[in-house]
């Protein structure tokens, strides 16, 4: 899905490319049926990419974080990860969101906050995914201070970047695609989806990219587990994540 994603292609076309049905490559994506190596290295090809694989020690020590975070409100997990002292990115998110300034969608490390990974933020940035002249035009409507590098501070001294082509994608129509509307009580934030983050810090040279990588797809790996627990809606948190942890092995 990343690949295909990255080279800006349909499942259709890819197909075409493949020789295969449409119907192999969605159920390949949706994990109906299993991939070998052999077939994601054809797909890289297609894709003008090439599959590069590494081992790695088997980690699952941010997985009860990710637990936690998964059973906050997208506000909240923000929160938990801004370092003390920092600016309130939660509050800042919560303007944005109140306000309806934000055309794009919300990447980076904040993106990753939202959708509850275990990474404490390591700036009062929000990155947002969008064209330059629309997002930085709604946030000087709403009093957000353009400085000379091209932020632009809100309210709560949370910044705002806009990247306007993040790596690996194709801008904001490519992720608008697959984006996720996180609820907030001030109003909806629009995000890059998880998969689409991964392809980002994939596709990154920025020193940090592959520690995110890991992260997202804990997220991921976390997500699928608790699916495959089938945790009930009707039961106490407190009480689902325990339990949903008592199954799992740690990995030292």
């Amino acid at each position: 899905m990343m690949a295909r994603r990255r080279a800006g292609l349909t499942q259709r076309q890819l197909a075409e490319l493949l020789g295969l049905r449409q119907a192999t490559i969605a159920r390949w994506e949706r994990g109906d049926r299993g991939v070998s190596v052999d077939d994601v290295e054809l797909v890289a090809h297609a894709c003008g990419l090439q599959l590069d694989a590494h081992l790695l020690v088997e980690d699952r020590s941010w997985w009860p974080q990710i637990a936690m975070q998964l059973e906050l409100d997208p506000l909240e997990r923000v929160r938990r990860l801004t370092p003390p002292g920092a600016p309130d990115i939660a509050a800042a998110l919560s303007e944005l969101a109140g306000a309806g300034v934000v055309p794009g969608l919300i990447i980076g490390d904040v993106a990753g906050a939202l959708h509850g990974w275990p990474l404490v933020l390591g700036s009062s940035t929000i990155e947002v995914c969008g064209r330059v002249d629309a997002v930085g035009y709604r946030l000087r409507q709403m009093g957000a201070r353009q400085t000379r590098s091209g932020r632009l501070i809100v309210s709560s001294g949370a910044s705002v970047v806009i990247v306007e082509v993040p790596a690996g994608t194709g801008g904001e129509v490519d992720l608008a695609r697959n984006r996720v509307a996180f609820k907030t009580p001030a109003g909806a934030l629009d995000a890059a989806g998880l998969i689409d983050l991964l392809r980002i810090a994939d596709a990154s040279d920025a020193r940090m990219a592959r520690r995110d990588s890991l992260a997202l797809q804990a997220v991921l790996d976390v997500q699928r587990e608790r699916e495959a627990a089938g945790t009930s809606d009707e039961r106490a948190a407190g009480d689902r994540i325990a339990e949903w942890l008592s199954r799992q092995t740690p990995v030292a």
